[in-house]
């Protein structure tokens, strides 16, 4: 795979990801990307193996990994290991294998629509570059500090038994590589929303430009040059579409599994919180769940900030004032274009990933603590 051109921000964020095994594409400072990339590949069987390796040992031993006061919170501590094991799983395997063609496609086609929008990324100053990816750099630290931080006040403050130690120094690992997953989804979601904001830009700028030539600035040929101006903004919605297309593809089961992780981590560790209320047990640990409840829904918010784009560029393209008959047909076929082909996330196909399924998992993670609080005598250690 060639290498591609990126700006200094972006590259030494994907040299982050490639450390931790999640990005296996060469860039285009490595001298010899084909070593690189086989390189990139074995690193992530290495975690892969290694963090596999963890899960068995914690399954499998007589030591205190789970918690072994009841049946119920050693099977739902055994959950959270089981659905740690098939993210880590996912997100690996999808370096290993789809990552090589379509993450390489979708930054090739980012590559080019920065060309397109006189955005090279050599031009710019760093503080531009900063600027440009402040959203995804405040994601990516602010939660990444939030969560040590939330550690490290744990680790004072609460009593350490043998469970939670061996518990924690096991299970913590999982927790950072999925929530730094989650964080590699808003990059690619950042980046698509950038350039649909930059698109929808350049339609106003259009549209402005069209109804002032149509009243007092018209020129011989203009309606020819209107035409050709909305076909270079299809052309870059089209890309901007199979941009998305490679992202669902390049992460497609990733996202199911991070989601499920981090719901299922979420759920559980609600119901130790009622539990050691409920049977008088001093534990903080609930206080780490924190970063969890926020990964979710940054992650929907910057998927539906993107699909929210599209009906604004669709508005924008209306607004075009022509009394051309081709124009008025290419900006027909446009937004017919728009239409059978929006910018649409989903996980696997099977649910849009918006703020509808925030209140799905709000709705469900409520159900089982209903649930819970029923059946917490019974569940006590005074009734085993």
């Amino acid at each position: 795979m060639i290498g591609y051109h990126i700006d200094q921000v972006l590259r030494f964020h994907l040299r982050c990801y490639q450390l931790i095994g999640m990005h296996g594409l060469p860039l285009s400072s490595d001298v010899y990307p084909r070593q690189k990339s086989k390189l990139l590949n074995l690193w992530a069987g290495c975690l892969l193996t290694g963090f596999s390796g963890v899960v068995y040992m914690c399954l499998t031993s007589d030591d205190d990994f789970l918690y072994q006061g009841d049946n119920f919170s050693y099977f739902n501590d055994a959950m959270k290991f089981g659905f740690a094991e098939m993210a880590i799983l996912s997100i690996y395997w999808e370096t290993l294998s789809s990552q090589r063609v379509h993450l390489a496609c979708f930054w090739q086609l980012y590559e080019a629509l920065a060309a397109t929008f006189k955005a090279t990324p050599s031009v710019r100053t760093l503080r531009q570059q900063l600027l440009q990816h402040w959203r995804f750099l405040l994601i990516f630290y602010g939660t990444l500090l939030l969560e040590l931080a939330l550690l490290c006040v744990y680790v004072l403050m609460q009593e350490i038994s043998r469970h939670l130690l061996l518990f924690w120094i096991t299970f913590q690992p999982f927790v950072l590589v999925v929530h730094l997953r989650n964080t590699q989804f808003v990059l690619h979601l950042d980046l698509l929303r950038q350039e649909l904001l930059q698109l929808e830009c350049e339609l106003i700028l259009l549209v402005e430009y069209s109804g002032f030539a149509k009243d007092s600035a018209s020129f011989a040929g203009f309606d020819e040059y209107l035409r050709r101006r909305v076909r270079e903004k299809q052309m870059i919605y089209e890309r901007i579409n199979e941009q998305c297309t490679c992202f669902t593809r390049g992460f497609s089961y990733s996202v199911l599994t991070v989601l499920l992780m981090i719901y299922i981590r979420i759920t559980v560790d609600c119901y130790f919180f009622l539990y050691t209320t409920f049977n008088n047990i001093i534990n903080l640990d609930y206080y780490l769940l924190f970063p969890a409840i926020l990964q979710i829904p940054i992650f929907l918010y910057a998927s539906q900030t993107c699909m929210q784009i599209v009906p604004r560029i669709a508005y924008q393209l209306h607004n075009i004032v022509t009394g051309c008959s081709p124009v008025s047909l290419q900006i027909q076929n446009f937004s017919l274009q728009i239409l059978h082909e929006p910018v649409r996330i989903d996980c696997v196909g099977i649910v849009i990933l918006d703020n509808h399924l925030l209140t799905q998992i709000a709705y469900a993670v409520c159900t089982y603590m209903i649930f819970t609080v029923q059946l917490m005598p019974k569940l006590s250690g005074a009734y085993l």
